[in-house]
């Protein structure tokens, strides 16, 4: 097999650990896939060690090189991140824009303010959190926050619990067909 063949069986086996990697963290994965990084590392490390012949064969090596070393770097961190609690899953690949990340979820529909509570405090132990505020003050600060948004639109307004990523808010949708 020639040494470009080579570069290009190996960009593939790291797009397949990446997607593997996306499996651990998106917990559709047990165990995070540290063997197959190990092979990976190993073989690109003896490639580039061998040498091989031409310049463009040597810049996808590099690049390649690079392209895991960074994908290394993301993986430690959100291993440290994940074995300390600071992050629910969520995974975005380098370089993407934080659009692109997974839309919060909306728990259940609007509601009264003391369904609203059970809804958040739900979500927050959920997420392993503790809830630090009782049920009259967080009621009080809904009106006052459904209070300032109606004011904002000129119109009635629904809160919702709603998570995204590792966060619990409250959100505030117009309500439909109704106006001040």
């Amino acid at each position: 097999m020639d040494s470009e063949a080579v570069v290009i069986q190996l960009e593939k086996e790291l797009q397949v650990l990446i997607l593997e990697w996306e499996r651990f963290f998106s917990r559709d994965r047990r165990l995070p896939p540290q063997n197959e990084r190990l092979e990976l590392s190993r073989r690109i490390r003896r490639l580039f060690e061998r040498g091989i012949q031409g310049s463009a064969a040597q810049f996808r090596l590099q690049q390649l090189q690079h392209r895991f070393a960074t994908y290394n770097q993301l993986w430690e961190r959100q291993l440290r991140e994940r074995e300390e609690g600071r992050r629910s899953g969520v995974w975005r690949r380098p370089g993407a824009r934080r659009g692109d990340a997974p839309r919060g979820r909306s728990v259940q529909g609007g509601g009264t303010g003391a369904s609203l509570y059970d809804r958040y405090v739900a979500e927050m132990r959920r997420l392993g959190r503790d809830v630090t505020v009782g049920r009259e003050a967080f009621e009080r600060r809904v009106e006052r926050q459904r209070e300032r948004v109606e004011q904002q639109l000129g119109r009635p307004v629904e809160l919702d619990v709603v998570v995204s990523g590792d966060k619990v808010r409250l959100a505030a949708r117009a309500r439909k067909g109704e106006t001040r």
